[in-house]
């Protein structure tokens, strides 16, 4: 499946809903993908884009039994959306050895903002969850 790499364009409150929303632009286009966190997810991302981290990062990552501080964030990959759910998928090297690690969108996209990895969307999530913006 094709990969397109995006870059974070805000971290936002929608103001209609009370909920905080991390907004993925295409590298290059006018493509978006809202991707709706809670209040602590949100802040982490903003904190990360900030540059002002906190160890709750680890914590948040902990319960997965992965040390992320011995392991090299790749890349993030959001890669499915489902019933309003969106999914992601961190892509880690651990002493030259990849692995892919199911996690939630806003903690991989605060470890790649972390770890200045790239971040992609799978081309079926921008269909169906994108926003186009004509130019």
């Amino acid at each position: 499946m094709a990969q397109i790499e995006m870059i974070i364009d805000s971290v936002r409150r929608n103001m209609l809903s009370d909920m905080w929303v991390v907004i993925l632009k295409e590298k290059g286009a006018e493509r978006y993908l809202p991707i709706y966190a809670g209040s602590p997810q949100a802040s982490l991302v903003g904190r990360q884009l900030q540059g002002v981290g906190g160890s709750e990062l680890e914590d948040a990552f902990s319960l997965t039994g992965i040390d992320t501080t011995k392991s090299k964030v790749e890349s993030v990959i959001i890669n499915g959306f489902d019933s309003n759910i969106f999914y992601a998928r961190l892509l880690l090297s651990q002493h030259d050895k990849p692995r892919e690690v199911d996690c939630p969108p806003a903690i991989a996209l605060a470890l790649g903002v972390r770890a200045q990895a790239p971040i992609f969307a799978e081309e079926a999530v921008l269909d169906k969850a994108g926003i186009n913006v004509p130019a």
